[in-house]
């Protein structure tokens, strides 16, 4: 039985997480489309707003702002509140399609979501 509402996919992805007045730097160890978690043995206090920045590239970066919602001696997990450009969105949807064991699994996933679908610019908008 799946418990998650979001595929995890598994990778290892330098980030930055401002939490507390400092920045904890280290590598993503897991990631969907609501948060992730990486090792650290930087302690931060549950329920504590961060920024979060991936860095995909030199210039391509997923930024988002978020909650550490677990946190312990090996690792934090940061729940994303609002992705903080436009960007970032798509970027995190090709980071979790190119990294899922199954991306007809990680498309459908997407599509099922209300709000997470690409916009195509060429369809009219909504009613």
């Amino acid at each position: 039985m799946k418990n998650r509402e979001f595929i995890r996919v598994r990778t290892r992805i330098p980030v930055d997480v401002e939490a507390d007045g400092k920045t904890i730097s280290g590598e993503v160890r897991d990631v969907s489309l609501s948060g992730l978690w990486m090792p650290t043995t930087v302690p931060v206090s549950e329920r504590t707003p961060c920024r979060v920045t991936i860095h995909l590239a030199e210039a391509i970066t997923i930024r988002a702002e978020g909650m550490v919602v677990r946190s312990g001696p090996d690792g934090v997990a940061v729940q994303f509140l609002e992705l903080s450009e436009v960007d970032s969105y798509e970027h995190l949807r090709n980071l979790i399609r190119y990294n899922a064991v199954d991306p007809a699994e990680a498309e459908q996933e997407f599509d099922s979501h209300l709000g997470l679908r690409s916009v195509d610019p060429e369809l009219p908008p909504p009613d």
